[in-house]
């Protein structure tokens, strides 16, 4: 039996959505409610499902960038926002782990094991750049920075299990000045007497 989860993102807010698949047969399990149906993959790719209540609905998916599939049926073509729960939390994760005055905390969104850590305190890391290989669920997935800065402190450890929650890296933002060389320091012309 292949088990699959998702996360639905509607009018509601997210919920979660489990599939089930055995053979020809699926079961959909949402907002507590759970219904079955038979699956055939037709010849030109698209997936039929014929549910126990008589319904049949008949298409294709593609998965679309930013945590979202498209869905082509006889009834037209929409977006629906459906996402691993990994990739899910990343895309919208509140304030993308920002904590105070911008800094950013980089935690573990699942349990796992720390592969291996790619930065030291006081490195700086441009938004995107690799933080730390992490091992989670038989799939190595790199950690990666959203925003970039200083790397102020590393409390994860090569070789080492993690929880689900557990704080990996701080990153602070770079604290270089804005100025250009032809406009003086706004900060030079205020005069205390």
């Amino acid at each position: 039996m292949r088990r699959l989860t998702f996360v639905h993102r509607g009018e509601k807010g997210p919920e979660e959505i489990r599939i089930a698949l055995e053979g020809d047969r699926c079961r959909f399990t949402r907002a507590g409610r759970e219904e079955c149906a038979g699956v055939v993959r037709l010849p030109d790719g698209r997936l039929s499902l014929l549910f126990d209540d008589g319904r049949q609905v008949c298409g294709r998916v593609l998965p679309q960038p930013e945590g979202e599939v498209e869905v082509f049926t006889f009834g037209g073509r929409r977006r629906v926002a459906l996402a691993e729960p990994l990739r899910d939390r990343l895309a919208h994760a509140s304030g993308n782990g920002a904590g105070p005055a911008g800094v950013e905390e980089v935690r573990a969104l699942m349990p796992g094991r720390v592969v291996e850590v790619v930065v030291a305190p006081g490195d700086t890391v441009p938004p995107g750049g690799l933080l730390l290989v992490l091992e989670a669920m038989k799939m190595q997935n790199e950690i990666r920075a959203v925003r970039g800065g200083r790397v102020a402190r590393v409390e994860a450890v090569a070789g080492r299990p993690v929880e689900g929650g557990a704080r990996l890296v701080v990153l602070e933002p770079n604290q270089e000045p804005q100025t250009s060389p032809n406009v003086p320091n706004r900060d030079a012309l205020i005069r205390v007497d």
